[in-house]
């Protein structure tokens, strides 16, 4: 089994859905859990309300576990630095954070879409992702360890119709999620994404099938969050789409594309590319973006000796100072 006992998970959006979830998993696998919900309507609303962390961390008490409610506006950085370090205070460390918490709009024409839902909605799952993460990083810089489970989604991965305010933001966090795992793999840090797929109050409203209801519990989201947070996790700066029982690996990956001499290089000769271009045959998948750019510099060089001389070049100086 994989046990959590000894280690302090704290999950944002911790008091519904997946998230209540998670936060019951983590206590019964022995973990001291911060549930972390706003109490914020799905489409928005005031806020401020403890009831839906109070009730999970209630929960969790009542049966033998620790937990702390903490009805905290992840928007707002100084009481996410106030959050993070009451529970350090408390627990004494922090192993695992969950970044969880969302809130939707409305689904609409392109045409009909308002600004304000974009901002509301990156202020909770960018922002709030930000500061809740910040805080937590440092944390963790200082213990060596930590395992940072983001929440993202197939509308992130692969864009869903008439939900134009949250594509923006859960595609936002792949490359958050790319950038923290290539930081945090020298010290200790393992930063992994899960798009999920469950049955929820808010899954209902984005028109999640009825079917769903009985196919797709929360738990089997659980059941692979577990595994990103956990200490013997096996990887680092991966993103997965998951529910219902099926998990899979999502990437980013790149063609072997084609690379034009100097001067060869035309609209027309792209347009006669475009066959090779596209050819997905034989594809590579950047861990980020430095690896990626060797990828295009090989190819360059591969088409203009020159280019790979002044490369050579460089990199001998860099060498010798």
């Amino acid at each position: 089994m994989l046990e959590f006992g000894g280690r302090v998970a704290l999950v944002t959006g911790g008091g519904r859905g997946i998230g209540r979830s998670h936060s019951l998993f983590f206590a019964g696998r022995g973990a001291k859990v911060v549930v972390n919900d706003f109490g914020v309507g799905l489409r928005g609303g005031h806020g401020n309300n403890p009831g839906p962390a109070e009730s999970v961390a209630a929960e969790i008490q009542a049966g033998g576990g620790e937990a702390w409610a903490a009805c905290t506006d992840i928007g707002d950085p100084d009481a996410v630095r106030a959050m993070v370090d009451e529970a350090v205070s408390r627990y004494g460390r922090l192993d695992v954070l969950v970044h969880n918490a969302s809130v939707y709009s409305p689904l609409s024409a392109f045409a009909d879409a308002r600004a304000e839902d974009l901002e509301r909605i990156l202020r909770v799952n960018v922002l709030g992702g930000w500061h809740v993460i910040q805080a937590a990083w440092r944390r963790m810089v200082t213990q060596g360890y930590g395992r940072i489970v983001i929440t993202g989604s197939g509308a992130g991965f692969f864009g869903r119709r008439r939900d134009h305010a949250y594509n923006i933001a859960k595609s936002a966090l792949m490359g958050f999620t790319k950038a923290l795992a290539t930081e945090g793999s020298k010290l200790g840090i393992k930063v992994n994404l899960v798009g999920p797929v469950a049955w929820t109050d808010a899954s209902k409203h984005q028109g999640i099938p009825l079917i769903m209801e009985k196919f797709a519990p929360p738990s089997c989201v659980t059941d692979l969050v577990a595994v990103l947070a956990h200490e013997d996790c096996p990887v680092t700066g991966e993103m997965f789409h998951c529910g219902g029982g099926f998990v899979a690996r999502v990437f980013v990956g790149e063609t072997v594309g084609t690379a034009f001499a100097l001067g060869t290089m035309t609209p027309e000769a792209v347009m006669k590319g475009m066959d090779q271009i596209m050819d997905a045959t034989g594809y590579a998948i950047p861990a980020n973006s430095d690896r990626s750019g060797a990828h295009l510099s090989a190819s360059i060089a591969a088409a203009n000796p020159q280019f790979a001389q002044a490369l050579a070049e460089a990199k001998r100086s860099r060498s010798s100072t």
